[in-house]
């Protein structure tokens, strides 16, 4: 594992100019990172494989925990902070930790008599792992070897979180276990949220997140979940509460997170699953949640008009002041990037030194000749550190070429049918009601990565994982009985 990591120009940082210390602080991190995953994980496998309900406990925990601060599920190793790419680091997370040794207990725990046997590679690994390989193999065109060496990493250890999910998820009390955890998530978030706005007073809320858009898509995935759930005639007493404040959570967040697209996104969301139980069966409970929403949408309106029209205008203004937006530019970029390196890339999480000067500056002309004809003057220093361009496929196209893309559209696809089985095979039972919130979410976040490459940040990469992974084990079940 390399710990020295070049800076954005290409030179090697001196270890007489105080690097010596950060050299230290990495291996000590190397080390606590092996006694994680090569000793924490299998001892604790071992100890949950014939206890069951700590099994679900933890896998609770787990998806409970991507709302937390990134500092508090996360470390990094040979940390270049100044760098404007997806990864900057060799990545740890607990997550991943939890999952592996979820994996070991379940794989070593007892098989109940009735329980079908299940195989033990969830479908969809090998494509997610075909992905993971072929970024890998954009090194022989990466300006920065070293940082698809760390793209690489998180997106193989990330694996765990998907087959994790898959494996665990055998019966309803494991969905149940998994439905009470990211309920509560939702709802410490939304707190979190109320009193930075009211408290500390903030305006764009982002709550423990990086950023405002990456909380508001965690945001309406999670409710399409809890939301389908609550639907379901089982889900009764305080799961049934649990999962409605979590509902009306979801929104604080996405409201006061001022997006426009989340928004959006949680109102269809909120209005297919309400489709989805009318069709399976009209109730009080689905009547009621009917003319709640319909309540909702108009103290919506009422509550949020100001800060969506605050929005809008400062919208409105920025397309003043250019015709083009910066996003469809950024693309170019990728273009002209994808035309150079159409097999492979350019290079893994190297979009961020192939776009900027002074290495990038033939893909940074395509944005330095949009300022000039804004009438900008164009100084060479300002180009060091361009933006990375927000649409999640023009991000993997340029960096991994079009086969990477087609692996990474074919994951997606799959997961979107296991989903659509998921939701024919659990019928009327809760496993259909979740299998059809989980698929809504995907569904509506997949596109929305035309806009938003939220699906490359580490929180949001493992809530998406074991989202897709739940859908994964249904179709593992529903495979093992049909044998």
């Amino acid at each position: 594992m390399a710990l020295g990591i070049p800076a954005l120009g290409g030179s090697v940082p001196s270890m007489t100019s105080g690097h010596s210390s950060d050299v230290v602080k990495d291996l000590i991190k190397l080390f606590i990172a092996f006694a994680l995953y090569g000793g924490l994980a299998p001892l604790l496998g071992m100890m949950m494989a014939t206890r069951r309900h700590w099994q679900r406990a933890l896998f609770g925990l787990m998806i409970y925990m991507p709302m937390l601060q990134p500092g508090r599920i996360t470390f990094m190793m040979g940390s270049i902070d100044t760098y404007r790419g997806h990864v900057k680091g060799y990545e740890v997370s607990f997550i991943e930790v939890f999952s592996l040794a979820l994996i070991i207990a379940v794989l070593n725990g007892p098989r109940a008599p009735l329980m079908p046997r299940r195989a033990k590679l969830p479908p969809g690994t090998l494509i997610y792992l075909g992905w993971a390989f072929i970024g890998l193999f954009s090194i022989v065109n990466a300006w920065e070897p070293t940082y698809v060496l760390m793209t690489f990493v998180r997106i193989f250890k990330s694996t765990l979180i998907f087959a994790a999910a898959a494996l665990f998820l055998r019966d309803e009390k494991d969905l149940r276990a998994a439905i009470i955890g990211l309920a509560s998530s939702l709802v410490v978030q939304a707190w979190i949220c109320l009193k930075m706005r009211y408290i500390d007073g903030y305006f764009q809320i982002k709550g423990w997140f990086e950023h405002q858009n990456p909380m508001s898509m965690w945001a309406y995935m999670s409710a399409c979940v809890v939301f389908a759930a609550a639907m379901h005639r089982e889900t009764k007493g305080w799961l049934l509460w649990l999962c409605l404040a979590a509902f009306g959570g979801a929104g604080l967040c996405v409201l006061l997170s001022v997006s426009r697209a989340a928004l959006a996104a949680y109102a269809i969301g909120a209005g297919l699953v309400l489709f989805m139980a009318w069709i399976r069966g009209p109730s009080m409970r689905t009547a009621s949640a009917t003319l709640m929403g319909a309540l909702g949408a108009v103290m919506v309106m009422m509550f949020a008009m100001d800060s969506l029209n605050s929005r809008l205008k400062e919208v409105k203004a920025s397309k003043e002041i250019s015709a083009e937006d910066l996003r469809p530019v950024l693309n170019r970029q990728c273009k002209a990037m994808l035309n150079d390196y159409p097999l492979l890339g350019i290079g893994w999480n190297n979009y961020g030194i192939a776009n900027s000067r002074p290495r990038g500056y033939k893909y940074s002309e395509v944005l330095e000749e949009w300022d000039r004809e804004r009438g900008f003057t164009i100084i060479d220093e300002n180009y060091w550190a361009n933006p990375l361009t927000e649409s999640l496929y023009w991000l993997i196209l340029s960096e991994n070429g079009w086969l990477g893309w087609s692996f990474f559209i074919l994951f997606e696809a799959a997961t979107l049918w296991y989903g659509i089985r998921a939701i024919r095979h659990g019928g009327k039972s809760l496993s259909g009601y979740v299998a059809f919130g989980i698929f809504i979410a995907l569904a509506i976040c997949y596109p929305h990565g035309l806009v938003e490459r939220i699906l490359t940040q580490t929180k949001n990469l493992s809530h998406w994982l074991m989202l897709a992974g739940i859908l994964s084990g249904m179709e593992m079940n529903r495979r093992a009985k049909a044998k």
